[in-house]
């Protein structure tokens, strides 16, 4: 299937004009390369949609408008770190051949937002993307419950008390034994109960201080041994260090 050519020449101009303030009609025909007709076409209508302004008294200069800032207000923190973190998880994939997973802290649980199982030959299932996992269960919720600040876990405490009631909550020794055993080995684990059962490890996501996600290796609770977290502990370290870097980058680009 094809695009629809009018919408990606409207995003075209709108990706031009985002370069710099101010913008005439022929400086936008030499950067675009469209026909100056097909230009005022879409520039009168991204004006009648507010987008775009060419005020009386500009003289056939356009600009754009706040309200293009509306066409980002879905692109929240998930958004920017799938973004960043999707094709360094999918290169890492077709190195490793196992699959890898983006988990983000939602309410008091850790959802899936970018997987790596439709790259991946030993992929436990098709796809974990949008599946939700425990704070104290899964490896990407105990590694993110122990790496985030205190004021933080608590916050994350008290909406899993209220959610799942007291008796699901860990004693307070098992919670502090969690956070030292997950932070001294520096990812967090969970094993399956069967031999044919998934199994997981994470590792946290840091841009400089400010804790991101989690990110998690998946395999068959069968080959999940000593010699395997080794080998690999270090490769999910190594891109969730490229993942924050590349946030870092990113942020201070915005500033």
């Amino acid at each position: 299937m094809t695009g629809i050519r009018s919408v990606q020449r409207a995003l075209i101009v709108l990706r031009t004009m985002n370069e710099k303030p101010v913008w005439s009609l022929q400086e936008l025909y030499i950067r675009t390369g469209l026909p100056k007709s097909t230009l005022h076409r879409i520039l009168a209508t991204l004006q009648d949609e507010h987008y775009v302004r060419c005020d009386e008294g500009m003289y056939g200069f356009y600009q754009l408008t706040s309200a293009v800032r509306h066409l980002s207000k879905g692109v929240v923190q998930q958004s920017r770190l799938v973004d960043i973190a999707g094709t360094l998880l999918i290169a890492t994939t077709k190195r490793i051949k196992w699959p890898l997973s983006i988990g983000v802290v939602d309410g008091c649980e850790m959802r899936v937002s970018f997987c790596t199982m439709p790259y991946s030959p030993y992929a436990t299932r098709s796809s974990s993307y949008g599946r939700c996992y425990g704070l104290f269960n899964s490896a990407s919720g105990t590694v993110y419950f122990a790496f985030c600040g205190g004021e933080e876990r608590r916050i994350l405490f008290d909406l899993y008390r209220k959610r799942h009631g007291a008796l699901a909550i860990p004693n307070p020794l098992a919670i502090r034994t969690i956070i030292q055993q997950t932070r001294a080995r520096g990812y967090g684990i969970r094993y399956g109960c069967k031999a044919s059962d998934s199994s997981a490890f994470s590792v946290p996501i840091f841009a400089g201080n400010y804790l991101l996600g989690a990110m998690s290796f998946s395999t068959f609770s069968r080959t999940l041994d000593d010699a395997l977290i080794k080998k690999y502990v270090p490769v999910l370290q190594n891109t969730a260090c490229l993942i924050g870097q590349q946030w870092q980058v990113m942020e201070n680009s915005t500033i």
